[in-house]
């Protein structure tokens, strides 16, 4: 032990000597190693775990480019796994069939689709990418099986992380007058707020403290101030969406009610708050703005891409070389993998969201995934962290719901 500090000290000490990069990183990686011997490699790990919840709302934003293809989240939640390994290993877990099924398809037509794809290497690379969160994140997170308080602290990490994103959004200096954040491009910084806005929505159920329902009622603002700014027109329908599910997913007449009462005076303040957020917010490209106009067709542009990809092998898809210029996850997976993968991608969807309707006591994270299916068909990216990172986290719904659990501190390996 002593000889391996003794290495890693004369390491680090002679990175710090190639310039200042190299001495933060060195830096970074000395506070690393003293936090792993104080704390331990376990809630280091949580740790971990947390910082790269933090960092997914502007995960793109954060990288040395947009572009690249691996991220500070990613190196986080890598450096989680392996600190995770030993306890990883000792679990169990037994996934929902219809997720085991549905991934499965997706892995049969993807890998076919790849093989024949015009561009096989690009395909390939892409496809690895979303089967990185769509197999790889949420089967960590089924295997960890963390306790719901882990859970918590998870959500409220991705939260904070878009609130900071939200407090420096006044001075990123935008694209064309819209908000940013700290992400890479506004709808991005639109899309960090919906999930927010539906993770908010479960954290508000969790404690009825009052003060704790005034932090969570600011990180609702939180989500829905990202949409308005953001100028993300689909970003601010779903916050409104996910308002309206709530007396149907609470059973609650009286909610219902209130909710019609706040709807009516939003339709009746609607005009007075599109004349104040100026012609860039999300109010006024909502209600048509020449900057909407644009958007509305390059998005037609994009969806004829797709239905043209999509025509060309509609059994088992084109590969994912194009997939990002769909500008569609939904219509972006029917051309990549066909109709046979797009079954298996439903099946998916399916699991992860029918909790939300069931029993469990923790069953309002289930929002997540219906905020997820009402933005996708907007968004490019079939492996967004910034979406897929929440997401995770209800594959332990969809565990302890099939295996009847409903304590809201069991992990799925102990019901399991």
């Amino acid at each position: 032990m002593a000889l391996t500090l003794c290495l890693v000290t004369i390491g680090l000490t002679a990175a710090a000597t190639r310039g200042l990069l190299f001495a933060l990183i060195a830096l970074g990686a000395a506070v690393f190693l003293v936090v792993l011997g104080v704390i331990g490699r376990e809630r280091t790990a949580m740790l971990t775990m947390m910082a790269a919840f933090a960092t997914a709302p502007m995960y793109k934003g954060l990288a040395p480019s947009p572009s690249s293809a691996i991220t500070p989240t990613d190196l986080l939640f890598g450096l989680s796994v392996m600190l995770l390994l030993p306890s990883l290993l000792r679990h169990k877990v037994n996934l929902p069939l219809g997720y085991v099924l549905g991934v499965s398809l997706i892995l049969i037509t993807g890998t076919l689709s790849t093989a024949f794809s015009p561009d096989p290497l690009v395909s390939a690379l892409q496809f690895v990418q979303w089967l990185v969160v769509l197999v790889g994140l949420v089967t960590l997170v089924a295997i960890w099986a963390p306790k719901w308080k882990a859970v918590d602290l998870l959500v409220w990490s991705y939260v904070v992380g878009q609130m900071a994103s939200v407090a420096y959004s006044p001075l990123d200096g935008g694209i064309a007058d819209r908000r940013i954040g700290l992400s890479h491009h506004p709808n991005a910084f639109g899309e960090a707020g919906v999930m927010t806005f539906a993770l908010a929505m479960y954290l508000w159920r969790r404690h009825d403290a009052v003060w704790y329902r005034v932090l969570v009622a600011g990180a609702a603002g939180a989500g829905a101030v990202s949409a308005v700014t953001s100028g993300s027109r689909a970003a601010t329908v779903v916050i409104a969406g996910l308002v309206l599910m709530v007396p149907i997913v609470e059973r609650s007449a009286i909610r219902g009610f209130l909710l019609a009462i706040g709807g009516a005076v939003f339709v009746f303040s609607l005009p007075l708050l599109v004349d104040s957020t100026g012609d860039t917010s999300a109010l006024s490209r909502l209600a048509g703005s020449a900057d909407s106009l644009v958007a509305d067709r390059a998005r037609l542009d994009a969806q004829d891409l797709g239905i043209s990809l999509f025509l060309q092998h509609p059994i088992a898809g084109n590969g994912f070389a194009d997939a990002i210029y769909v500008h569609n996850v939904v219509l972006g997976v029917l051309a990549s993998v066909g109709v046979i993968g797009f079954l298996g991608y439903l099946m998916v969807l399916f699991v992860l969201a029918r909790p939300l309707f069931g029993h469990h006591p923790n069953r309002r994270l289930g929002y997540v995934v219906w905020a997820f299916i009402a933005i996708t068909p907007t968004v490019p990216g079939l492996e967004d962290r910034t979406l897929w990172v929440p997401m995770s986290l209800t594959i332990l719904l969809a565990i302890q719901s099939r295996l009847g659990s409903t304590s809201p501190d069991t992990t799925t390996t102990e019901s399991s």
